[in-house]
């Protein structure tokens, strides 16, 4: 059974990282690397396609209004995404991360995934790595998976109890769209921002 790199710490919400050098080592450069390319590419410039999934679209059929939206959150979402990767890096090192730090280490770790898988050819229909993909960076995209799903287990334990019958509340059909909209609670449909083509 392999050791866990990740654990839960017992007093306060946070986690103990039991990593070796040249996996910290290895967390260190990745947000270094990112980070340059996402500074490269600013707020004006088009997106490489290797970072898009960063920067997702939320007017699929509307060339217009994905602009405006595009122009209103790309520096907002640029410099969220800067942030986690330097308190990746920052604390590549550490042994202990506090509940924000995880967060930010979570946002992270996923933020190299989308970028790596994107690369390696990896899709939403299909998350397996293709056969021909390079082997060094398959196993950074299993690793960074690996790393990511110890997290989520120990964020997962910070949550709390279900309450019995919360899902009773929750309509069949909140505002005529599949449920997992962004309301369910009965609340009007916002006239704008114009509604995503999702």
């Amino acid at each position: 059974m392999m050791r866990r790199r990740i654990r839960m710490t017992r007093k306060q919400r946070g986690c103990e990282l039991h990593l070796p050098p040249e996996e910290r080592a290895l967390l260190e450069m990745l947000p270094k690397e990112l980070a340059a390319l996402l500074r490269g590419v600013g707020i004006e410039q088009p997106l490489p396609e290797s970072v898009r999934r960063l920067f997702p679209r939320a007017y699929v059929r509307d060339e217009e209004a994905e602009q405006i939206y595009e122009q209103s959150t790309r520096r907002e979402l640029l410099e969220s995404h800067l942030s986690s990767l330097e308190t990746l890096r920052q604390y590549a090192h550490a042994t202990h991360l506090d509940e924000e730090t995880t967060a930010a280490w979570m946002a992270a770790l996923n933020d190299l995934r989308l970028v790596l898988g994107t690369v390696l050819g990896v899709t939403d229909e299909d998350v397996g790595i293709p056969d021909d993909a390079p082997e060094t960076e398959a196993v950074i995209y299993q690793y960074l998976t690996m790393l990511q799903a110890e997290l989520i287990d120990v964020m997962e334990q910070w949550l709390p109890d279900p309450v019995a019958g919360a899902d009773d509340l929750v309509p069949e059909d909140p505002w005529g769209e599949p449920l997992g909209g962004l309301r369910w609670d009965g609340t009007p449909r916002p006239s704008w921002p114009p509604r995503p083509d999702w």
